[in-house]
C-alpha cells in the first residue's frame, strides 16, 4: 500500500474488513492477540473516520461547484492591514523596502518572492513569519487574499502617505484600495459558472475547450487551475501577439517525390497559352477549353516523352485554385495552377460607343428625380419580360425557368415538354413605380411593381398600348411630373415618331406639367432598373409548364393550319371569329400567370396587376392626337409623314425638347394652349457634356446650369465620319472622274463597301458569304431603322425558317449585334456594320424587301437616278430629304471600266 492513493470506497472496504476481523474469537485468545486487537481497532477507526471526512468534503465540494458565484468572494475573504513605518528594518526586507520607497503613493505592488527576496522561502512557516514581522521604512497597506484550495495567498503592498491615520480613515481607504485592485485578484470560479458560459458560447459559435477557457479567463477574474497548463500558456502568449512560439514544421516534411515535376511544368505551359488568349479578350472566354481533367491530362501528355510519369486525375485536380478559398476544403488545394471549374454566365453584353454617354443620362435622370422629390414626380422604369412559351392543349411546355428547386409533394414528378417552337406565348410588361430615395446613391429598385400579361399574338407591345397602361395606372394619382426610363425597343424607343406621339397622349391625358422619357444605349437594357424585377418574376415561373385551353375541334383545326404568330394574324384579319376564339383559349393562361405574379413582393411591397389594354382603351388615348393634329394620319406615324403636318411640327417646337436618347415635354406659357401648371419652372433634363479633360462628363449640378446639346454623343461623331461621301480621281488619259459631296463638306472616294473585321457572334468572317445568292432573310435595326440582310450558305429549311422567325420576334436587333444565341444551331449572320453604314447592295438584288428604300436613311420613297444609270451598272436609291441634305447617290461598277 506504500506510495498508493486510496479512494473513499477503498477505505470503507478495508475498514469493514478490519471490523469483521475483530469479531473473530481468536483475537482475544492470547495476550499477544489482545495487543493486536487494540492496534487493529485503532486502524479500523482511523480508516473509517478518514472515509467519513472524505465523504463530507466531497459533498461540500459538490455543493460549492453548483453555485453560480465563487465560494470565497474577494469582498468577504480579503484582509486589509495598515503597517506603520520603522526606522530600521531587517536585511531580508531590504529589497521589498527599496521597491516600496520608489513606488508611487496608492500604487499597488504585488509581492513576488523571485523579485522581492534574495533567498526564496523554503516552507510555509518562513512565508508566514515573513509577513507577520513585515515593517518597512514607509507606511504601507497590506491586502491579502486566498482563493482557497492549494492556491498561494496573494499579497499586495500599497504605499500610504499617512503614518498614523485614524481608525475610520484606515477602514475607508482600505476599502477603496481593495476595490481598486479587485480586478487583478484571481478568484476560483465554480464549474456551474464555467458551464453557463459554455452554454451561451455554444449558442453562438463552436470553439475548442482550450480556446473557450482562455477567453473565459481573459474576460473574468477566474484563477482556477487549467486542465492543460501548457496549452493555456501557449494560447495566452498567442493572444498577446507572440506568434513565434508556433513553429512551422512543414520544412521537415520531405513531401512526395518530384517524379511528376516534368508533367506539371508542361501543364503550366498549356494553361498559360489559354490565359494569354483570355487576356486579349479582357478575361472573357466564350468556349470552355477542356471538357474534363482527363482531356487536360491527355493534352499535356501528348507534348511529353512517352516514358514521362503522369499523375492521376485527382492529384492534378488538387493543384487547381479552390472555388471558395474560405472553406475548410480549400486547404486540400495547392493553387499551383490558376484554374477552376466554372459555369458559363449567360450575360454576354454587346459593347456600344454610347454606353458611357447613356450611363451619364441615367445618373442625371436619378439626380433630377431626387431634386424634384418635393413635387412628387412619378418615376417609372418600364420593360417587357422575355416571352413565356405556351404549349398546345394537352402538351404543356416548360417556361424555361429552372434555376432552383421548388416545393412539391413527394409522390409527384415535375415534368413538361421542352420544345423551342410554340405558336402561343405571353409577353409580360413590367412597370416599376419607384419610391424615390433621399439621395442618388441609394437604390432605385424599390416601389410598386405592376405587371400586364399580354398575348404575344394579338396584344403585341406597342407605344400606344404602353401609353394606355400608364394612363390607367396613374389615373387616381393625378401626378404633375412623370419621368420614364426604358430600353430601346421599337415600342419604347423615344426618337421614333410613334413613341413621341404616345408620350404626347400620356402628357395630355394626365394633364402633366412635364414628361421626361429617357432610354439606355442599344444592347444595354440591363442598365434599366426594371431588369432587376425580372429575376423576381422568375420565382413565379420556376418549374412551370403552360398550355392553352382546348376549344372545339373546328376551331382547333383553324389554329393548326397556322405555324406562326404572323399566320395567325393573317387568318384573323380575314376571319374575325378566329381572334375571338384565340383569346378564349389563351385567357386562362394569362389569368394563371397574373395570379402567380400577384403572390410576389418587392421589398415587402406586393405586386400589382392590370388586365391587358383593349383596342377601345388604346383608341381613347389616341383621341388626343386627333384633337391636336386633325390632319395627322394616326396609322402613319413615321417621320416622313409627320414632317408634312405643320401643326405637329409647331406644337413640338413649343412643348418639346428632343435628342437621340431623351424626349421631354413641358407645358408652354400660352394660356390658350395649355392650362397653367404648378411646375413650369422645372428645368429640362440636360444632355451630357464633356468637361475640360474631354474624358469625363460634367456632374448634374454643373450640367443643369449649362446650355447643353448632344454634340458630345459618340455615335453622332462616328456617324459624321462614316457617312462621308467619296471622291474618285483618275488620270485624264481615258479615266473618268466621279465626285460626291459630303453634307459635312468633305469628299472621299467611292468604292466597294469595306469588309469590317469586327467579330459578329462568333460566326465565320468569310467575305464570300455576303453575296446576293446567300441572302436568306431581313432584319430591321431598331436604332437606325435600316434593313440588314441575313446570310447563310445553305438554303434554310422550313424548320430553320420557323426557328429564325421566332428568334427575330424575341430580340431587338442593333447593327453589329449577334443574330442568334451562342448555343443556337442556326448558322446565319449579318455583315458586320454600324448604324451609319448605308444599306448594302445584296439587299436590292435579293428581292426580300422594298427596292425603293433609301440607302442612307432606310426610309421608303427612294428613287434611282436614271441619268447615272447610263454610266453605272449599280445605282442605289436616294430619298428626297437626303438629297436636300446634299447627299449624292451611291454608285458602283461604271460601264466600260474595271472594278
Amino acid at each position: 500500500m506504500n506510495g498508493q492513493q486510496m479512494s473513499q470506497s477503498d477505505l470503507a472496504s478495508h475498514s469493514q474488513a478490519l471490523y469483521s476481523l475483530l469479531m473473530k474469537p481468536v483475537v482475544k485468545s492470547t495476550p499477544a492477540w489482545n495487543e493486536a486487537f487494540i492496534n487493529i481497532q485503532m486502524l479500523a477507526n482511523c480508516m473509517d473516520s478518514y472515509k467519513t471526512y472524505l465523504h463530507e468534503q466531497l459533498e461540500t465540494q459538490t455543493e460549492n461547484q453548483k453555485q453560480l458565484h465563487p465560494c470565497k468572494p474577494i469582498s468577504e475573504n480579503a484582509t486589509v492591514e495598515h503597517r506603520k513605518k520603522v526606522d530600521f528594518i531587517a536585511q531580508r526586507y531590504s529589497r521589498i523596502d527599496q521597491v516600496m520607497r520608489d513606488a508611487d503613493e496608492m500604487s499597488p505592488v504585488f509581492f513576488d518572492e523571485t523579485l522581492h527576496l534574495k533567498d526564496q522561502f523554503e516552507d510555509s512557516k518562513q512565508r508566514s513569519r515573513f509577513f507577520e514581522n513585515l515593517f518597512l521604512t514607509v507606511p504601507v497597506f497590506i491586502i491579502r487574499y486566498c482563493p482557497g484550495g492549494s492556491r498561494v495567498t496573494t499579497s499586495c503592498l500599497i504605499k500610504y502617505a499617512d503614518n498614523k491615520p485614524p481608525e475610520a480613515k484606515i477602514l475607508i481607504d482600505g476599502a477603496r484600495l481593495l476595490n481598486k485592485i479587485q480586478s487583478r485578484l484571481n478568484e476560483v470560479h465554480t464549474r456551474a459558472q464555467k458551464k453557463a458560459f459554455k452554454e451561451k458560447i455554444d449558442l453562438i459559435t463552436t470553439m475548442t475547450p482550450a480556446v473557450r477557457s482562455i477567453i473565459y479567463s481573459h474576460l473574468t477574474t477566474d484563477g482556477s487551475a487549467s486542465c492543460n497548463p501548457e496549452m493555456q500558456e501557449r494560447l495566452r502568449l498567442i493572444s498577446l501577439g507572440n506568434t513565434e512560439i508556433v513553429d512551422d514544421l512543414r520544412h521537415l516534411n520531405t513531401g512526395r517525390p518530384k517524379a511528376f515535376e516534368p508533367f506539371f511544368d508542361k501543364l503550366e505551359e498549356v494553361i498559360e497559352e489559354v490565359t494569354a488568349a483570355d487576356d486579349r479578350r479582357h478575361n472573357t472566354a466564350h468556349l470552355s477549353q477542356w471538357f474534363s481533367v482527363e482531356e487536360l491530362i491527355e493534352c499535356t501528355k501528348a507534348r511529353l516523352p512517352e516514358d514521362t510519369p503522369v499523375p492521376s486525375g485527382s492529384l492534378v485536380r488538387l493543384q487547381f485554385a479552390p472555388k471558395n478559398p474560405f472553406t475548410h476544403r480549400a486547404l486540400c488545394f495547392t493553387g499551383r495552377f490558376d484554374v477552376q471549374y466554372k459555369v458559363q454566365r449567360r450575360q454576354l453584353r454587346v459593347s456600344h460607343q454610347d454606353q458611357h454617354y447613356c450611363a451619364a443620362i441615367l445618373k442625371y435622370f436619378k439626380h433630377m428625380a431626387v431634386e424634384q422629390k418635393d413635387a412628387k414626380p412619378v418615376v417609372l422604369f418600364c420593360d417587357d419580360k422575355a416571352k413565356i412559351p405556351v404549349g398546345e392543349p394537352e402538351a404543356p411546355v416548360s417556361t424555361g425557368v429552372r434555376g432552383k428547386k421548388t416545393l412539391a409533394p413527394t409522390e409527384t414528378t415535375l415534368i413538361a415538354l421542352d420544345h423551342d417552337m410554340t405558336k402561343a406565348s405571353i409577353t409580360p410588361s413590367v412597370y416599376l413605380s419607384c419610391h424615390v430615395p433621399d439621395t442618388v446613391d441609394k437604390s432605385f429598385v424599390r416601389g410598386v411593381v405592376t405587371t400586364v400579361t399580354n398575348d404575344s399574338v394579338f396584344e403585341t407591345s406597342g407605344p400606344f398600348r404602353h401609353a394606355a397602361t400608364i394612363c390607367k395606372m396613374l389615373k387616381n394619382e393625378q401626378p404633375k411630373i412623370v419621368m420614364k426610363y426604358t430600353d430601346g425597343g421599337t415600342d419604347q424607343r423615344n426618337n421614333l415618331e410613334s413613341v413621341k406621339c404616345a408620350n404626347i397622349c400620356v402628357f395630355k391625358e394626365l394633364n402633366l406639367d412635364m414628361l421626361v422619357h429617357a432610354r439606355c444605349a442599344p444592347g444595354h437594357s440591363w442598365t434599366n432598373p426594371a431588369e432587376r424585377v425580372m429575376s423576381v418574376l422568375n420565382i413565379a415561373l420556376q418549374n412551370c409548364s403552360l398550355e392553352r385551353e382546348k376549344l372545339a375541334d373546328e376551331h382547333e383545326k383553324e389554329f393548326q393550319k397556322c405555324n406562326s404568330m404572323a399566320q395567325l394574324r393573317e387568318v384573323a384579319a380575314k376571319k374575325p371569329e378566329v381572334k375571338v376564339k384565340w383569346r378564349e383559349s389563351i385567357e386562362p393562361v394569362q389569368s394563371t400567370i397574373r395570379n402567380r405574379f400577384l403572390r410576389l413582393k418587392l421589398k415587402d411591397h406586393p405586386f400589382q396587376a392590370l388586365d391587358p389594354m383593349t383596342e377601345t382603351d388604346i383608341d381613347v388615348v389616341k383621341r388626343h392626337l386627333r384633337e391636336l393634329f386633325p390632319t395627322l394620319d394616326t396609322d402613319k406615324l413615321q417621320k416622313v409623314h409627320t414632317s408634312k403636318v405643320p401643326e405637329y411640327a409647331d406644337w413640338m417646337s413649343r412643348h418639346s425638347r428632343q435628342s437621340h436618347y431623351i424626349f421631354q415635354l413641358k407645358k408652354c406659357q400660352d394660356a390658350d394652349c395649355c392650362i397653367p401648371g404648378e411646375n413650369i419652372d422645372t428645368p429640362w433634363l440636360p444632355d451630357p457634356m464633356l468637361d475640360e479633360t474631354g474624358e469625363h462628363y460634367y456632374p448634374y449640378d454643373v450640367a443643369k446650369t449649362m446650355e447643353t446639346s448632344e454634340a458630345c454623343r459618340p455615335s453622332l461623331k462616328q456617324t459624321k465620319t462614316l457617312i462621308k461621301q467619296t471622291k474618285k480621281t483618275k488620270s485624264s488619259a481615258g479615266k473618268s472622274q466621279t465626285t460626291h459631296d459630303n453634307p459635312y463638306g468633305d469628299e472621299l472616294q467611292v468604292e466597294e463597301p469595306t469588309q469590317h473585321e469586327t467579330p459578329n457572334d462568333g460566326n465565320v468572317q468569310d467575305t464570300s458569304l455576303y453575296t446576293t445568292q446567300n441572302a436568306r432573310a431581313l432584319v430591321t435595326c431598331v436604332e437606325c431603322r435600316k434593313p440588314r440582310v441575313i446570310y447563310c450558305k445553305q438554303r434554310l429549311t422550313e424548320r430553320s425558317r420557323l426557328s429564325l422567325a421566332i428568334t427575330l420576334s424575341e430580340l431587338d436587333f442593333v447593327c453589329g449585334s449577334p443574330i442568334t444565341k451562342p448555343s443556337s444551331k442556326l448558322t446565319v449572320s449579318c455583315r458586320p456594320c454600324e448604324c451609319a453604314t448605308p444599306v448594302e447592295i445584296p439587299y436590292y438584288g435579293s428581292a426580300l424587301g422594298q427596292t425603293d428604300v433609301c440607302a442612307f436613311c432606310g426610309s421608303s420613297g427612294g428613287e434611282v437616278d436614271q441619268d447615272l444609270k447610263l454610266n453605272f451598272k449599280t445605282v442605289l436609291p436616294l430619298c428626297s430629304p437626303c438629297k436636300l441634305n446634299g447627299l449624292k447617290p451611291i454608285v458602283f461598277r461604271p460601264y466600260g471600266k474595271n472594278k
